[in-house]
């Protein structure tokens, strides 16, 4: 949502996790069109907690597609 919607701002996504929660929000990026470093950027740029910026960026995938981080 943070990427493909073509929305960069850090304000608009701490509203949309603000709305639906930071357990439905995941991270994506558009590559090879987006930078990965620069995308990362902007969510550590939000002032969303550690914790709901661990959801976005990693945790919410290993939980849906039952994977483990290395």
């Amino acid at each position: 949502m943070f990427t493909t919607s073509g929305v960069f701002s850090p304000a608009t996504l701490t509203g949309a996790v603000l709305e639906v929660g930071a357990d439905a929000v995941m991270f994506s990026v558009d590559y090879p069109y987006e930078s990965s470093q620069e995308a990362v950027a902007r969510l550590q740029r939000t002032t969303l907690s550690a914790g709901d910026r661990a959801k976005i960026a990693h945790a919410n995938a290993e939980r849906i597609l039952a994977i483990s981080a290395r």
